[in-house]
């Protein structure tokens, strides 16, 4: 197989689409406010239309087969680059809620183009599995990078008064930069690269650890953004902070997230990926608990940083392990791990918002709790009927 390809690049376009995608996210609960002054609306509603965003996402994950075999890798960056920036330029000659609402739908869409690459890229150029859970938690740094320091820049913006069209303005910043990566780069041929996976794992079954990390996923990333998303709003409502104070408590979350996911990179070669998938979601559970209900605003600061630090490698911990689950993974089963996680995003601002508009903010707060209570479930069953151990017991990789 041939080599031919600008790795530097392609592990750059990787952490930039990461980049690109937590910067979408993360933010939502520092921008929700200045969005529902701007349009006079409620929070239930600029929710409901974050879902549009959502949606976006979802379908080119959910298609990114089908893409990637079809225009290759260069192809699709590239048209998401250049529309990331066009849809920002237009936001800001037109910043109405109908455009507004097309923007979000459209550069979610964006979102989701890089999201599929990067991960797919991740696997292609680490094959073996001993560096693959390592290289993804690394790649995943970088979601959480942005929303550390994305959520302390909106929050100084607009305390200096500036509009969330600053937001879309970040997000044409960072097409621009997708842009010029994908022109200089050199790609590997995803359909070269498909029978060397294909000839080992085609007629494997997956079992239903497989799919049970699939429901995994799923709860981790309908959880992760509802507490983005309704932290900030949930303590200027019960402790009457001011919206920069508020911001630092998901500042020092995403904080938190990006050094353990840069420390946890190292921590997976020697521990037990079981034994660490664990241990985080335990301490994940407590932390999220007594962020929702504990009513010492110290507490729950501290609580926002346990909570960043030990919810840091899940993501990228339950893909690895998903991806342990047969001999020898394949971008369908990657695919697949990422789709069925994805849906969570697609659907965690509408599940929120009609919890919050029966509810309230603790409720929607809350809800993040439920669903991490039930990833532990889903977790603990998931490993008792794993064969990642089995298969992969005597290679240098600890699963």
């Amino acid at each position: 197989m041939s080599e031919n390809y600008s790795r530097g690049s392609l592990n750059a376009i990787s952490y930039l689409s990461y980049y690109f995608v937590g910067a979408l996210v993360s933010t939502l609960g520092i921008v929700l406010g200045p969005l529902c002054a701007a349009f006079n609306k409620d929070p239930s509603f600029i929710g409901q239309v974050f879902t549009l965003m959502n949606i976006g996402m979802f379908v080119p994950i959910m298609l990114g087969g089908i893409l990637m075999k079809k225009w290759g890798l260069q192809k699709p960056l590239v048209i998401a680059a250049a529309l990331t920036i066009l849809i920002s330029a237009l936001l800001f000659a037109t910043p109405t809620l109908t455009m507004f609402s097309v923007a979000v739908a459209i550069i979610g869409a964006c979102g989701g183009i890089f999201m599929t690459i990067g991960s797919y890229l991740v696997v292609r150029i680490n094959p073996d599995e001993k560096s693959r859970s390592s290289s993804l938690i690394f790649t995943d740094f970088f979601f959480s990078l942005a929303g550390a320091t994305l959520s302390f820049l909106l929050a100084w913006l607009f305390k200096m008064g500036a509009s969330w069209i600053a937001m879309y303005g970040i997000m044409g910043g960072l097409g621009v930069l997708m842009l010029i990566l994908t022109l200089r780069s050199r790609y590997p041929s995803t359909v070269a690269a498909e029978p060397e996976y294909q000839e080992a794992s085609s007629n494997e079954p997956w079992g239903r650890s497989v799919w049970l990390l699939c429901g995994a996923l799923f709860l981790f990333l309908l959880a992760e953004p509802i507490f983005t998303m309704w932290t900030p709003g949930y303590l200027q409502w019960r402790f009457q902070m001011l919206p920069e104070q508020a911001a630092l408590y998901t500042t020092v979350y995403w904080v938190a997230k990006a050094t353990g996911l840069f420390l946890n990179q190292f921590t997976v070669k020697w521990m037990k990926l079981r034994t660490f998938l664990l241990i985080c979601t335990a301490v994940g559970l407590v932390a999220i608990a007594l962020i929702s209900n504990s009513a010492n605003t110290t507490l729950i600061l501290i609580a926002c940083g346990a909570f960043g630090f030990f919810n840091s490698g899940l993501f990228s911990g339950l893909m690895s392990y998903g991806s342990l689950q047969v001999s020898r993974s394949s971008p369908t089963l990657i695919s697949a791990l990422l789709t069925c996680g994805t849906v969570g995003t697609l659907l965690f601002a509408t599940v929120s918002s009609l919890v919050n508009s029966r509810y309230g903010l603790h409720g929607a707060v809350n809800a993040s709790t439920c669903a991490y209570a039930l990833l532990m479930v889903t977790l603990l069953a998931a490993i008792a009927c794993s064969r990642a151990e089995r298969l992969h017991q005597g290679e240098a990789v600890a699963v």
